[in-house]
Parts: C-alpha cells; sequence; structure tokens
C-alpha cells in the first residue's frame, strides 16, 4: 500500500475513534468542537443524540477507510479530498436538519 492509502485509512480511523467517544459520553457532544457544547438541559435524551450523533461519524469515518482499501494509489488521494469537502457539509446538514431538531427541547 502506498503512502496516500495509509494517510485516508488513518484518517477514517480517526473519525472513528471520535464516534466511539460520542458513543461513550455522558455529556451532550456535537461534530462542532470549537464552539459552547449544548446544555444536557436542552436535550430530551442525550444517550440518543450522542449515539445518533456517533453513527453519524462512523460512517462518515468508514467511507474514508473504504475508499483507502477500494481505490488505486493514483486516485485515492484526490477521491478522498473530493468526498472530504462535501462530505463535511452533508455532514452538518444531517446533523443540524435531523439529529439536532429530533433530540433538541424546542
Amino acid at each position: 500500500m502506498s503512502h496516500e492509502k495509509y494517510f485516508i485509512i488513518v484518517v477514517g480511523l480517526i473519525i472513528i475513534v471520535s464516534a466511539i467517544y460520542h458513543y461513550t459520553s455522558q455529556k451532550p457532544l456535537t461534530i462542532y468542537h470549537n464552539i459552547r457544547p449544548i446544555l444536557a438541559k436542552n436535550i430530551t435524551d442525550v444517550a440518543k443524540h450522542n449515539h445518533a450523533t456517533a453513527l453519524l461519524l462512523f460512517i462518515y469515518g468508514l467511507i474514508f477507510i473504504l475508499e483507502g482499501v477500494i481505490f488505486d494509489q493514483t486516485v485515492v488521494l484526490h477521491i478522498a479530498i473530493f468526498t472530504a469537502v462535501p462530505g463535511m457539509f452533508v455532514v452538518m446538514a444531517i446533523y443540524e436538519f435531523f439529529i439536532r431538531r429530533k433530540y433538541s427541547k424546542r
């Protein structure tokens, strides 16, 4: 395997480790790590919220790992870049429109 393939697989593993942290956390976590965290009193079920967020991150990380395993070394980095940028927007949209709306108190 080439260095590019290892790099993409490591990126996917880092995202999956973050998903595991989200899954096991007792406090509410979001996909945004640079803002104030949401308060537990503003969420209907913290565990389900964290599990849904963890599943979202796990799938996103798994996509990177599959790209690193499946694609040829000459295109793997280009494919990963072209899926990372739109993928971030898709992950944010799914989180905002489905997960956050479902578990936030109104």
